[in-house]
């Protein structure tokens, strides 16, 4: 793989890392995801394993405008050090990237009101009790289903740079009552086509070895180049 697709790729994950990071777990265990987008002709299949303040995803990426060929990308997200790893298996390298600290705005909104509102459907998915709620993110209708029997889960809303994302309103709105989003879809506006599912398609609980959490031995490290060491070279003297 090119180094400007892998840096494309590995932004692009960091921005769904970012969505779905969690800042520390009650449970510990593994959980397959499935995203569906308007933008793609194919799903996204990634499964997290969660352990205390430690999460690793691992995505099978479909093609898309940028890149022909599916990919498959690991991240590793510690909340403790608050750095993500980017792990790529068919260069053996990986790559740390540090997750900005929540800016003081952010911190003061933390615990402000949010408009989700119970729609009165329940249903059963992955196995657990879940209730659906609905309300606007970021412009975007939202229909949230939620569970409490995943135990304490605090999602970040956080993307890139320390940006809020488009769904920071409902990860807020899970954190702030100790949900687990199950199933999430949005939509430009109420009844209208869905633009992105995200959902839970199976839970195992159960304790995960420490090396999950950390890039293997034979893996090399990628340092992105500084701007002064890309500029060597290109100017005269230097």
């Amino acid at each position: 793989m090119k180094l400007s697709a892998m840096l494309l790729r590995f932004s692009a994950v960091c921005i769904l890392a970012a969505i779905t990071t969690t800042l520390a777990s009650a449970f510990e265990g593994k959980i397959e995801m499935k995203t569906t987008s308007s933008h793609n002709k194919e799903d996204m299949l990634s499964t997290m394993f969660l352990k205390g303040t430690r999460m690793r995803m691992e995505m099978a990426t479909p093609p898309d405008k940028h890149n022909k060929e599916a990919g498959t990308f690991a991240m590793i997200i510690n909340m403790e050090t608050r750095e993500s790893t980017m792990l790529m298996d068919k260069e053996k390298m990986y790559m740390v990237h540090k997750i900005p600290e929540p800016s003081a705005e952010k911190t003061a909104s933390k615990n402000s009101a949010i408009e989700f509102k119970p729609t009165g459907r329940k249903e059963k998915i992955a196995g657990y009790d879940a209730e659906e709620y609905s309300g606007l993110s970021d412009k975007k209708y939202v229909e949230v289903w939620v569970t409490k029997e995943m135990g304490k889960v605090i999602m970040a809303n956080q993307g890139k740079g320390g940006k809020q994302t488009p769904a920071s309103a409902w990860q807020k709105f899970a954190e702030q009552n100790d949900f687990f989003a199950l199933r999430t879809v949005m939509r430009a506006k109420e009844g209208g086509p869905e633009e992105m599912r995200m959902e839970v398609t199976k839970i195992e609980k159960g304790p995960l070895p420490d090396s999950l959490f950390q890039p293997p031995a034979d893996y090399t490290k990628f340092e992105m180049p500084s701007m002064g060491d890309m500029m060597k070279g290109m100017i005269p003297g230097r």
